[in-house]
C-alpha cells in the first residue's frame, strides 16, 4: 500500500468520525454550531491528511478553505453570537 493510498483511507475514516462525532455532539448539546465546530475540527484533519500524500494547490486550497469557517465558528461560539440561538426542539 503506497502513502498516498494510506493517507486517502486514513482521511475517509476520519471524516466518517467526524460525522459521528458531529452527531453525537448535536444530540448531546443541542447546539448545532458546536456540532459543526466538531465537525470541521475532524474535516480539517481529514484535508490535512489528504494534503499530505500528495500536495497539490487545490488541496491547499481547500484545506484553507476548511480551515477560513472553522475559525469563523469558533469566534461565533466564544463572542456569543450563536448563544441567542434556541435549542433545537424535538
Amino acid at each position: 500500500m503506497s502513502l498516498g493510498e494510506l493517507t486517502d483511507a486514513a482521511s475517509a475514516v476520519v471524516v466518517a468520525m467526524g460525522i459521528v462525532a458531529g452527531a453525537a455532539t448535536l444530540v448531546s448539546t443541542r447546539r448545532p454550531l458546536a456540532a459543526l465546530a466538531v465537525l470541521l475540527d475532524f474535516l480539517t484533519a481529514a484535508s490535512l491528511l489528504h494534503l499530505a500524500a500528495n500536495p497539490s494547490y487545490l488541496k491547499a486550497l481547500s484545506a484553507g478553505i476548511v480551515l477560513a469557517i472553522r475559525h469563523a465558528i469558533s469566534w461565533t461560539l466564544q463572542t456569543g453570537s450563536g448563544a441567542g440561538m434556541p435549542p433545537m426542539r424535538d
